[in-house]
Formats: structure tokens, sequence, C-alpha cells
């Protein structure tokens, strides 16, 4: 990842405080705190997210840094929803800012590192947005056990219908046979990875060795332990504080509606990154002038 992208995340995007903080409780649904983020210049989240789009979609070992620009360009073409005739309106509906941002917030913030950039799964034929998680990432936790993050994300004006959304997927998202068909897409993808572990390795082998193998069920009863980040980024209120209230108590009213929405196949542990921005369509129309552009990289 270049350096000068870790730097422009770290110095735009800070974590201001965890959950529970004050009188504001976590999530209903959280098993870690939650994080809740802030930034002071939306055209910074633009520049992320223009810049981040190639390493976002494929492998670092497999871009030419000293053509960035081309690179870009190819993988606009190849590896993202992308069409340039389609309206503004469409084009803000495009799912890869988030999807972007969260795999730079996760690994600038979090110190994960990706196991597969999420380009290899794009479908050309398809030109629709990839299904499944929005972010494959690997990292060892302090008792030295590998955690297969599985991130969501959400970038919309409103807050309420990406966190509707999640929870409502949540049954789908941690069934053994969703996990199975997204770790069926890392192992095609095998000389794709940017990383892996013995772990994943094991996993490979045993699937060569019987391709109708669960590996859902697998992971779940291996030393992987499956973490779920889910980032909302939205228009934020004019009180921070009161735009990160409001999510969780829509959360609440969610759970209380539907409370068994918490049920599971698989031990995970689910935690939000709230993201309240000063502009929402700001960001993404900056970005996709300078996609039209060609604006130069950092």
């Amino acid at each position: 990842m270049r350096e000068a992208l870790r730097n422009l995340v770290k110095q735009a995007i800070c974590i201001k405080y965890t959950l529970p903080y004050n009188n504001i409780e976590r999530s209903c649904f959280s098993q870690k705190d939650d994080f809740c983020l802030g930034n002071e210049d939306h055209n910074d989240i633009s520049k992320i997210i223009y810049n981040g789009i190639i390493e976002h979609a494929v492998n670092e070992y497999h871009i030419d840094y000293d053509n960035l620009l081309l690179e870009q360009r190819k993988v606009i073409t190849q590896k993202i929803r992308y069409n340039r005739d389609d309206s503004d309106d469409v084009k803000q509906k495009y799912g890869f800012y988030g999807e972007v941002l969260i795999d730079l917030i996760l690994r600038c913030l979090f110190q994960t590192k990706v196991l597969l950039a999420r380009g290899y799964l794009y479908s050309i034929v398809d030109n629709s947005e990839i299904k499944g998680f929005d972010a494959f990432h690997l990292m060892k936790n302090k008792n030295e056990v590998n955690e297969l993050w599985l991130g969501e994300a959400k970038f919309y004006v409103d807050y309420k219908k990406p966190i509707t959304d999640v929870l409502e997927k949540l049954n789908i998202s941690f069934s053994k046979k969703y996990l199975n068909i997204n770790l069926l897409a890392i192992i095609d993808n095998v000389n794709n990875l940017t990383t892996s572990s013995e772990e994943i390795d094991e996993l490979v082998k045993e699937f060569n060795e019987n391709p109708e193998i669960n590996l859902g069920e697998l992971v779940s009863n291996r030393k992987i332990k499956i973490v779920y980040p889910v980032m909302i980024a939205y228009k934020s209120h004019k009180d921070y504080n009161d735009s990160i209230k409001k999510c969780i108590n829509h959360i609440k009213e969610k759970y209380i509606s539907n409370p068994c929405l918490l049920s599971s196949e698989v031990e995970y542990s689910l935690f939000f990154i709230f993201f309240p921005l000063n502009e929402v369509s700001n960001i993404k129309k900056k970005v996709i002038e300078w996609i039209e552009n060609h604006e130069p990289l950092i």
C-alpha cells in the first residue's frame, strides 16, 4: 500500500471515541466496542476513495506503481462497477465508495491485512455490484488466534436504510451456506491472495482433497475467528454525539421489533464503525469528477 495513501487516511480520519462513551451505549448487536470516526475536511475523504480504488480492487503485488493512472483506468474498466454513460444519480449509488473506505480504514486504523482484493470477484459480463462481503481481511489477535474479518460497508445520506439492510441480512450473512460461498470465492482466487496464513492454507488443502466439504462449517470448527465490522458512513447532524445516538437508537428499535436477528449458525464477533460526515453527495461527486478527468494520483 502506498505510504502517501496510508498517511492521508491517518491524517484525515480519527477515532473520536469508542462505545460505550459517556451516556451513549454500544449497539445491542455488538460483541466488541463500536468505533466512532471523525473527519474535518470532506475533500480528504474524496481523495482517499479516489486514490484507494486501485489497491481496493487488486493485489498490491500486481500493481505497476510507476504507471498508477493507467492502472487505475484498467481497474475502473475491469474491476469495479463504473459506467461513464450512467447518469450522475446512478453513479452516486455505486457501492465502491463505501467498499474502498472500509478497506482503507481497516488497514490503516485497525492494522488488518488484506486477504483478497475485491476486484477479483467482479464480473464484467454481469456489470453489477459484487455480491458477498465487502472486505476480506486477516488479523492475528493478542492471543495469536487468526481472525477473518468479513466487512460490510454502507455509504448513504440517511443512516436508517443502511442499518436496516445490514441487520436484516445478519441471519443470511452468518449462515454456514453463505459463509461457504464466500470462502469458495476466496479459494477460487487463491493465486490472487495478498496475504495468507497456515489456517487458510489448510482450508485450501482440505477443499482440494474434498471439494464437497462445507468450508463455513469447517471454519466454525477451526481456530479461525470470524469478525464482522460494519461501517455506516452517513450525513452527520449538527451535533456529532447526536448523530451517533440516532444510529444506536435505530439499532435498538430494530432489535426490539425483531430480536431473532441475533440468531446465527456461525460464531462471530460484530461491531459497528460509525462515520458521520458533513458531506456525502459532494464527496461522491468529487470522486466522479476526478475519475472522468483522470486526475493524477498521490
